[in-house]
């Protein structure tokens, strides 16, 4: 995509960008499943999977003439730590499960934690280039407020997919308003920070957070999505006016 097209079709290439990371994501999962890999052995496809998305987003952000730092790649903006709450939703996001849970969540082999927030830690780092770094920067060309919103929905919508396999119509619905939740207030952050990195990190710890519970998921979760999305909602208005502001 060239830097005209994505000017001139901002929300187009936007989703264009969205499909092709989903897309190369999801080759990782079909090829352990083609394969019948043990588990220890897909993580390390699927990370293999994600890194090559990541290489192909970097080739776009060329492309379109974005510069790492214009894309999110920067320290955060000078004066964003003074609003230090920033972070404190995002770390309670993750204690909720923690305290429910407790170590009972963890029960794998070492080998798998250590692979498991490698793979973690690519994906965070590639869906916030995506979706934060590509499509809110096509879309923050036209109007900052249309790229917080145009990229969480985005965003909301192609994760919303992972949710319609579960069998739960309460657990579906909530796992639907977490990521549009997730996506407003990632782009949010992005908007104010300048920066991907707050995302990035939260993205890995979160993913890490959620596969390691997923084996112990049961009604308990019910709770503990719904609490997150409470948290999300409040910290979404919160940050609202801040992050929409002409830049």
């Amino acid at each position: 995509m060239s830097e005209k097209f994505t000017t001139k079709h901002p929300y187009f290439a936007a989703v264009i960008a969205a499909f092709i990371c989903t897309f190369l994501t999801a080759v990782g999962p079909a090829a352990t499943q083609v394969a019948e890999l043990a588990e220890l052995q897909s993580y390390f496809v699927m990370t293999i999977a994600v890194i090559l998305s990541i290489l192909v987003g970097l080739g776009l952000l060329r492309r379109a003439r974005l510069s790492f730092e214009e894309a999110g790649f920067r320290r955060v903006a000078p004066g964003s730590w003074r609003s230090v709450w920033l972070c404190v939703p995002f770390l309670l996001l993750e204690v909720i499960p923690l305290v429910v849970y407790g170590p009972d969540a963890f029960t794998r082999p070492g080998a798998e934690y250590a692979v498991l927030a490698l793979f973690t830690a690519v994906v965070g780092l590639n869906e916030e280039l995506y979706f934060r770094g590509l499509a809110f920067s096509f879309v923050a060309r036209r109007s900052r407020k249309q790229a917080v919103i145009g990229s969480a929905v985005i965003f909301g919508v192609l994760h919303a997919a992972n949710a319609l396999s579960g069998t739960n119509p309460a657990e579906v619905l909530l796992q639907i308003v977490f990521a549009i939740l997730v996506g407003i207030v990632l782009a949010l952050i992005v908007s104010i920070t300048r920066s991907l990195w707050i995302g990035i990190v939260w993205h890995a710890v979160h993913n890490f957070v959620s596969y390691s519970t997923e084996m112990v998921f049961d009604q308990t979760a019910l709770v503990v999505v719904s609490a997150q999305v409470l948290i999300l909602l409040i910290f979404a208005i919160g940050l609202w006016k801040r992050g929409t502001k002409a830049a």
